[in-house]
């Protein structure tokens, strides 16, 4: 595995429009500067989520196995590995004490806990929620749910093709029941973008037409240890939403398609770093981690 220190990422940036030369920073992160990328192990091909451990170490799963994988922030090393079920689709993980929840992703999820020193599954329960596609868990701190991140959308009119709905459950609760903390549409998102002066990427119709191309499908979600915001993922078209606890737009921001052709995985370390995995989509598969850095 090796270790890439970056100052600057001197590659091009492939995405549907062009961004402003100079970025208005409404996050505190350079996201074209990330302080370390990580080559992952041929194995991690697939990652598709992680949460962080401790200051030194993130867990992670990938696509076709029940797996938990524990990666050194050092150097990129699977420093070991705990098997708690068969072969499955993993697609989300988040840490909640000192067990993890692991989603798959036709919404069974697996509470794994320490026993005698091995990692087991303690409990399943199947997400009670209309999406049959869901990739993303994340932990809220300030309200102690795990937030729910579905990546497909609710069947319905055009209104309904416009939300996009994160729920909750509380990891106490014997029942698991799934209740919406927030609903967010794309256009009002659009509209909010535009008035900041935020570009969106865009797409010519049949007819000439310039139109939004915002997908936002989510692909994992976690919440900021600081300000509480909620980072959003939506690896279908490279974007990073970021929103406030009322679901107020604080910044969309499309990732580098040649660092990140895929990413799947967020999450953040106690000093309020961010980290992005993404999967190798014919490459080698990456964890970036980026610095916080104060306003200036």
């Amino acid at each position: 595995m090796r270790v890439i220190l970056l100052s600057i990422l001197l590659v091009p940036l492939s995405c549907a429009f062009t961004l402003p030369q100079q970025r208005a920073k409404r996050i505190p992160y350079e996201l074209n500067r990330p302080t370390t990328v990580l080559e992952l192990p041929a194995q991690l091909v697939e990652i598709s989520a992680l949460t962080d451990v401790d200051s030194t170490t993130v867990a992670c799963v990938q696509d076709e196995s029940s797996t938990l994988y524990f990666i050194g922030l050092k150097d990129g090393r699977v420093l070991r590995t705990e098997t708690f079920g068969g072969p499955a689709d993993m697609e989300g993980l988040t840490r909640v004490g000192s067990g993890y929840f692991a989603l798959r992703s036709d919404g069974l999820i697996h509470h794994i806990e320490q026993v005698r020193g091995r990692w087991v599954t303690q409990d399943t329960f199947r997400l009670d929620i209309p999406n049959r596609n869901i990739e993303g868990l994340g932990y809220d701190d300030r309200s102690g749910l795990v937030l729910v991140s579905p990546k497909d959308i609710t069947k319905g009119g055009p209104e309904v093709r416009d939300d996009r709905i994160l729920y909750a459950f509380d990891p106490k609760d014997p029942a698991h029941s799934c209740r919406p903390v927030l609903k967010l549409s794309v256009d009002a998102l659009t509209r909010q973008a535009e008035a900041k002066g935020i570009a969106v990427p865009t797409r010519t119709t049949d007819k000439g037409r310039t139109v939004s191309a915002l997908k936002l499908r989510y692909s994992s979600v976690a919440v900021h240890p600081a300000t509480g915001h909620y980072y959003l993922l939506s690896a279908v078209d490279r974007m990073l939403l970021v929103v406030d606890r009322a679901g107020l737009l604080v910044d969309l921001a499309v990732l580098d398609a040649e660092l990140l052709p895929k990413p799947e995985g967020i999450t953040f370390l106690s000093n309020g770093d961010l980290v992005l995995s993404s999967e190798g989509k014919g490459r080698v598969p990456v964890i970036a981690r980026y610095a916080s850095v104060p306003a200036r």
